[in-house]
Parts: structure tokens; C-alpha cells; sequence
């Protein structure tokens, strides 16, 4: 019974992070280009600190490096639900990764380097617990990514 109240709250986790994330990159991309990493990076980080919303996330991230059903949940997440939320935010319908990529006018390949960054980031952070980046505020954490996730993603 646990498992599938953990797996509901995984899952209701990722729909608030797509949800979050989608909204930030649909108002990154009507930005200025510059400041998109910026907006992305503080959504993400936003629910990160959040004590109520953190727990669910790391579940998701546990779930995702032990078990194949938590990889391709994470999968699932990472190629179709993300992009799809930025894309109905800008009126792309069933946007996904590359369509994402044209838009950004980057290969896709930086899209999951970008992402990659972010995520091995928070492995450090929250579940390794390595110190400095531990224990360092949010704002020090998205002033280190946002120079790399720029370069990815600004083309």
C-alpha cells in the first residue's frame, strides 16, 4: 500500500515540477533570451527549498537511480511532460524535446547536458549532502549553474 501512495506522490511531484518548470520556460522564452537559464533555474530551485514539496522530490530522484519503473517514470517525465507544459504555456501543442530545441534553436543534446547539470547539482546537494554546495544558499547554486545552463540552452 505504501508503494503506490509513494509512486501517487512521486508522480504528483513531477506534475508540479513540470508544471512549474513549463511555466518558467514558456516566460524564459517570451523573455529576454539572456535571463533564460535565470528563470529556469529559480523555478527548479524554488521547489527544491520548499520543505513540503522537497521530500516528493527526492523520491522521484531516489525512485529514478534505484528501480527501472522510477528510470523511465523520470524518463517519461524528462522527454514528454516537461516540454509539453512549456509548450501549451506558449502555444506549441504536444511540444516535446526537439521541437523545445528548434525553438531554443540548440541541439537537443543540450537540453539533457543542461538538464544533467541541474540534477547531478541536486544529487550533490540534497541526497550526497556534499558540503560546500550542501550547505550554500539557493541564490550561490543558481549564480554557479547559470553561466553553463545559459551556454546550453541560449545557443
Amino acid at each position: 500500500m505504501s508503494e503506490a501512495i509513494d509512486e501517487q506522490q512521486r508522480s504528483d511531484a513531477l506534475d508540479s515540477l513540470g508544471g512549474v518548470l513549463g511555466e518558467a520556460g514558456a516566460a524564459a522564452l517570451n523573455g529576454p533570451r539572456e535571463q533564460l537559464a535565470d528563470g529556469l533555474l529559480r523555478a527548479a530551485f524554488t521547489l527544491w527549498e520548499n520543505p513540503q514539496i522537497r521530500p516528493k522530490l527526492l523520491g522521484i530522484l531516489h525512485a529514478a537511480v534505484n528501480s527501472e519503473q522510477g528510470a523511465e517514470q523520470m524518463r517519461a517525465f524528462l522527454a514528454n511532460q516537461l516540454f509539453a507544459e512549456a509548450g501549451k504555456a506558449i502555444g506549441i501543442d504536444g511540444m516535446d524535446i526537439y521541437q523545445a530545441a528548434e525553438t531554443l534553436k540548440v541541439p537537443a543534446i543540450h537540453v539533457n547536458a543542461a538538464a544533467g547539470q541541474v540534477w547531478g547539482v541536486v544529487l550533490l546537494r540534497y541526497i550526497v549532502k556534499l558540503e560546500p554546495i550542501a550547505s550554500a544558499s539557493a541564490d550561490e547554486v543558481i549564480d554557479l549553474l547559470n553561466p553553463t545552463i545559459q551556454r546550453y540552452l541560449a545557443g
